[in-house]
């Protein structure tokens, strides 16, 4: 920069370097490593009749760069994790991102959610019957290995965690056998910023704002605009995909005695009860169907060859014990199958009547 004084002839420059390095400093405000020592001093060059003169330092100003709190916290994957009710060791993961120009601990509390949202479903309240664990993972890591032996509900927290560096935050569960299908299970992460002491093995104490002292670091909030108070929140969770069985009945007509299909009296019918567990997730244990017959039907005995009366999962099975998953006690049938498999599993039933009435003599 250069100023001209026309009276007395005087042409001196000012290089202004602290102005530059200012610029330079606020352009780069997160790479700067807090605690870094700022020195500028500004210089005159100038001549008196056309004899060059001595140039004059000014004093030198300092100041220490502060520690700027900056990072982000956030659920990763799409959507909350599927579960079955009593699947254990079910997890997902946090990022946590230090945008700040130092290293920092982060204090961890992990909370069980019982209102709220997350991921837009409403929590329901089952958290209770979850239970959780944190791990650290590094973000060059991305499939990671599960704790084999999680600190449950221990202290955690992440330590001396680098600038522009990211950890995964791993969180476990345990679904209760109580759950039920579509029941959402949230949890609530807290990250709060902390001192880093450059060692490690200790959890650093929470950092806090004060007054600017030139020379001293002060910890300037920066992650949420005028709201910054070195805390992040995240949320995330499970939720239950028990079985979702649906039962479906149908009938055709075998016979009604005159070479048609019609429902009349003397008529043979075939029922087919069929039951699909459309759960991705969860088999369906101890399933039992139950089925009353009509007053106008009669039970059909040996309709399947070999002694069969009716097929369960289409073996052949009788009516007079449920050894084989079939027992019939008057009009009541009754079918017994250990599981139906998740992911479209299916239990089908076949058994026969007659309408009450006779058949016509040919």
């Amino acid at each position: 920069m250069k100023f001209v004084i026309g009276k007395t002839g005087l042409v001196f420059r000012l290089g202004v370097m602290m102005a530059a390095l200012l610029l330079g400093q606020q352009a780069m405000a997160v790479g700067t490593e807090a605690g870094t020592t700022i020195n500028n001093t500004a210089n005159v060059d100038y001549e008196v009749a056309g004899v060059p003169q001595d140039d004059i330092d000014s004093n030198t100003v300092s100041f220490v760069v502060d520690r700027r709190i900056d990072f982000d916290l956030a659920p990763l994957g799409g959507a909350l994790v599927d579960i079955a009710p009593g699947q254990t060791d079910s997890f997902f993961d946090f990022l946590l991102t230090n945008t700040s120009n130092s290293s920092l601990d982060f204090n961890l509390v992990l909370q069980q959610m019982t209102s709220g949202s997350v991921r837009g479903e409403a929590d329901t309240g089952t958290m209770a019957s979850v239970d959780y664990a944190v791990s650290a993972f590094s973000v060059n890591d991305p499939g990671g290995t599960p704790d084999p032996d999680p600190v449950r509900n221990g202290p955690q927290y992440v330590d001396e965690l680098a600038a522009d560096d990211s950890i995964r935050i791993r969180v476990f569960g345990d679904a209760a056998t109580t759950m039920l299908n579509n029941q959402v299970a949230g949890v609530q992460l807290d990250a709060t910023a902390a001192f880093a002491d450059g060692v490690g093995g200790s959890e650093g104490a929470a950092l806090t704002e004060a007054a600017d002292t030139v020379l001293g670091v002060e910890n300037v909030f920066a992650e949420d605009g005028a709201t910054s108070d070195g805390v992040q929140i995240a949320y995330d969770g499970w939720k239950v995909l028990a079985a979702e069985l649906t039962i479906d009945k149908s009938y055709v007509i075998l016979d009604d005695g005159f070479g048609g299909t019609y429902p009349i009296p003397g008529a043979v019918v075939e029922y087919t009860i069929t039951v699909t567990n459309a759960s991705t997730t969860a088999a369906a244990d101890s399933v039992v169907i139950t089925d009353t017959l009509d007053t106008g039907l009669a039970f059909l005995a040996d309709e399947f060859g070999g002694g069969s009366d009716m097929t369960l999962n289409g073996a052949g099975c009788t009516e007079e014990s449920d050894a084989d998953g079939c027992l019939r006690s008057g009009q009541d049938l009754t079918f017994n199958a250990a599981a139906i498999a998740q992911n479209g599993g299916t239990l089908v039933v076949v058994y026969r009547v007659t309408i009450e009435g006779s058949l016509p003599t040919p």
